[in-house]
């Protein structure tokens, strides 16, 4: 090297220059402060719009009435608010991060609104919680109980608190006190709700509530019943659009056709649920699979297949 300046290199003819405009009213950061700049403005833009959302709690309060039992519970709001995320949403950054921001959010707010606490079991709380916490975040008190019946019974003595219970088989019919009707806990959600692949918290899990204030057809009807409890049935169910999402066989899988306590999920289409009630007993009893004494649960809005992500 000598000092001297070399000439800039010629541009190849043809070769379009890259243009000085990331987007049609933003200029491209050119070095590495200004990347950082840029990061700031929208961190403080984000925080400001947060702030803004919770300057409206108390006009929410006031017309929503929200110191009322339950009434700060929305989940088909929550359900359309989750479906624009998904349609919205594009970009390298992972859906499911996107989808926890919001929960976080979603949850904290209806906090504000109207206190609650989320009861898990301990008996599976290390996973049932992280899905839990990863719904309702780190604001919401959690409260552990010994068995799945003692967090739908905090919900039964409770106006406003929810339990999150795994699915799968269950040493107890904890559902037993659950019911669509009166001041009995009910099934108000269903999760994961958005399905993602490879979410890193995937345990299938409902969400129990007390009576909501102003409730809205559920998507999915929630029933529990008697049935078979061998796995075939299951699938059989399944492929027919009955899922069984939770079992209690206390005499074992083989022990006839109703030998088992089962929680089963049933899209209710235009039905409502004693019709869809009636035809799905009718089409488990075409296959020789009896689903006897059928009662509503609750129910909740069908989870979101999410399609992959836009670049």
């Amino acid at each position: 090297m000598n000092g001297t300046a070399r000439p800039p290199r010629p541009t190849p003819r043809n070769t379009p220059r890259a243009s000085p405009m990331s987007a049609p009213d933003q200029p491209a950061p050119t070095g590495l402060s200004a990347l950082r700049q840029r990061i700031d403005d929208i961190d403080a833009e984000v925080h400001r719009l947060l702030i803004a959302r919770s300057e409206i709690i108390d006009q929410l309060i006031s017309v929503k009435r929200t110191g009322e039992p339950g009434a700060a519970f929305r989940p088909a709001r929550e359900a359309s608010m989750m479906h624009a995320l998904v349609e919205r949403h594009r970009g390298h950054l992972p859906l499911v991060t996107v989808e926890h921001v919001w929960r976080e959010v979603i949850s904290t707010f209806t906090w504000l609104q109207a206190p609650y606490t989320v009861h898990v079991a301990t008996g599976d709380a290390a996973e049932t919680r992280d899905m839990a916490r990863f719904y309702f975040g780190f604001t919401v008190p959690f409260e552990t109980v010994a068995e799945p019946a003692d967090a739908v019974a905090a919900v039964a003595r409770s106006t406003s608190d929810l339990a999150v219970v795994r699915l799968g088989e269950a040493d107890t019919a904890w559902w037993a006190a659950l019911s669509a009707d009166g001041a009995a806990p009910r099934v108000i959600g269903r999760l994961p709700f958005i399905a993602v692949a490879d979410r890193p918290v995937a345990i299938p899990a409902v969400v129990v509530s007390p009576p909501l204030k102003d409730p809205v057809k559920p998507e999915v009807a929630v029933f529990a019943c008697r049935g078979p409890a061998d796995a075939s049935a299951h699938a059989w169910l399944r492929k027919r659009g009955v899922e069984v999402i939770a079992w209690h066989a206390p005499w074992g899988h083989h022990t006839g056709a109703v030998g088992a306590e089962l929680v089963i999920a049933v899209p209710l289409d235009d039905q409502d649920e004693s019709t869809a009630a009636e035809a799905t007993a009718e089409r488990a009893r075409d296959a020789g699979i009896i689903l006897a004494d059928l009662r509503p649960v609750g129910g909740y809005a069908a989870p979101i297949e999410a399609r992959p992500q836009r670049p």
